[in-house]
């Protein structure tokens, strides 16, 4: 059974527990359990011998591992002659980004989303192309996403299953976002690192499957980071369906964009290949965590809960309540639970809410939502 120790957690240095001392926090896509036995056994065998030289043993077989495990668990058997490997999911975007597109071109994304994804086209000099979503469905609308998508957007930063809203998209939903790729000749980078925390009879469709529009097109991504909360090893894998891409990647210096480390593979590959039954311990309080909140927040006023159709990670809406301005910052300042600003996501459509991880004990989710429905039944005052 996975476990979610405060006092432990307390005693930790890394952002999640670390960057607010004395808080609860809630808001960084760590997990809050135990990391799973054969993962510390794989990298404490390791530390053990003492082996921190040249070895590529794990390296050399990730990306095939990586795809094994997407026809085992999603029926998508992905060519591993088509994988490359970066140390994590943000540098594999990053440099397609950067390798594909040049400053003002647009690259669109499906808002609210992962900020690192806006941030990024920012940082990059591109153009953000937002294609809102809205809820309380947060369905792709195909007019939509027409009207948004201009004659200068060449790239689509995609999420499936979806960050902060934990959508899964049907293959409706997907076929409009092909159609528009193939009309415009979009590259796709799709993020699909949450396809192993999908809830109850739902499923992980990779987009590979879900239209053969996405086929040569496609950059799909992938780590151990998030089901597993591995992100500090540094891992990813990035099957590249663009032959333009890979060519440019391969005919770059081999160590341009570097590689993950022998202690983070071997990570990855315990994860994949022995971590399965931590996997579905910690994937069944997730989703029993999921339903607890919307049914303690159900129960009072100025807050809206749903259960996602996957990732650990809940949005609330504190829209029509006392909480409706800047919920984050003042639970954060005068309730001490850390949850992440919603407008962050979308600095126009998501300022009244806020993302809450809920990848910790029922003991520690129910402190959190404890300070919630006091914050809610105090009118917001502290």
């Amino acid at each position: 059974m996975v476990r979610a120790d405060l006092g432990r957690l307390r005693s930790l240095t890394g952002s999640k527990w670390g960057k607010h001392p004395g808080a609860l926090p809630a808001w960084v896509a760590d997990m809050d359990f135990d990391v799973a036995p054969a993962i510390k056994a794989a990298i404490t065998a390791r530390v053990e011998r003492g082996e921190f030289g040249y070895d590529f043993t794990d390296l050399d077989r990730l990306v095939g591992c990586w795809a094994d495990r997407q026809a085992a668990r999603h029926g998508w058997s992905p060519d591993p002659d088509l994988g490359r490997l970066f140390t994590g999911t943000l540098h594999a975007l990053d440099s397609m980004l950067l390798l594909h597109t040049e400053p003002g071109d647009g690259v669109a994304v499906f808002t609210p989303i992962y900020y690192p994804f806006r941030t990024t086209v920012a940082a990059s000099g591109r153009r953000l192309v937002d294609v809102p979503l809205t809820g309380p469905d947060w369905r792709i609308t195909p007019e939509l996403l027409a009207e948004s998508i201009d004659d200068g957007t060449r790239l689509i930063l995609f999420c499936q299953p979806h960050n902060p809203l934990g959508r899964v998209f049907d293959r409706d939903e997907l076929a409009a976002v092909a159609e528009v790729a193939e009309r415009l000749d979009l590259v796709v980078i799709s993020d699909e690192i949450w396809g192993d925390l999908v809830h109850g009879e739902r499923a992980h469709l990779p987009l590979q499957l879900a239209d053969p529009r996405f086929a040569g097109r496609t950059v799909t991504l992938g780590s151990a980071s998030k089901t597993f909360s591995l992100a500090g090893l540094r891992s990813a894998v990035a099957h590249v369906d663009v032959e333009s891409l890979r060519t440019t990647i391969d005919g770059l210096p081999a160590h341009t964009f570097g590689r993950p480390s022998s202690l983070s593979a071997a990570g990855a590959m315990a994860a994949w290949t022995r971590g399965d039954e931590w996997l579905r311990d910690a994937h069944a309080v997730i989703e029993a965590n999921c339903h607890h909140v919307v049914e303690r927040l159900g129960a009072v006023d100025g807050v809206q809960a749903y259960v996602p159709d996957a990732t650990y990670l809940m949005w609330l809406d504190f829209a029509g309540g006392p909480l409706a301005d800047q919920p984050a910052r003042r639970l954060q300042d005068e309730h001490g639970l850390v949850l992440s600003d919603g407008a962050q996501f979308c600095p126009t459509t998501a300022t009244s809410c806020a993302r809450l991880n809920v990848a910790t004990s029922r003991e520690i989710l129910d402190q959190m939502l404890d300070r919630i429905v006091h914050a809610l039944d105090e009118g917001g005052r502290p």
